[in-house]
């Protein structure tokens, strides 16, 4: 049997592949409106907080990581107090 009368699932082979559809962008993909981002003075001010911030947090965690751990407290002293009610 010729490859021309094969059923196209069975290897046939006519000399281009098999039409496929392009694949299609989403719509906000295929907007033509530009995009523009307001950026205000307040929220750079924010941002440089928000910065500052995790910029403290990371600095004491790096000392807390040096300092090491905390010594163990030594054992209480007994009073050498006697009670009243002892005496």
């Amino acid at each position: 049997m010729p490859l021309d009368h094969q059923d196209h699932n069975a290897g046939a082979w006519r000399g281009r592949p098999p039409h496929r559809p392009s694949p299609q962008l989403p719509a906000f993909c295929r907007s033509r409106r530009p995009s523009t981002v307001a950026v205000t003075a307040s929220s750079l001010a924010a941002m440089r907080l928000l910065g500052l911030l995790g910029l403290t947090l990371q600095l004491s965690t790096l000392l807390l990581v040096l300092a090491g751990p905390v010594p163990p407290q030594p054992p209480a002293s007994t009073s050498t107090i006697t009670p009243l009610s002892d005496r």
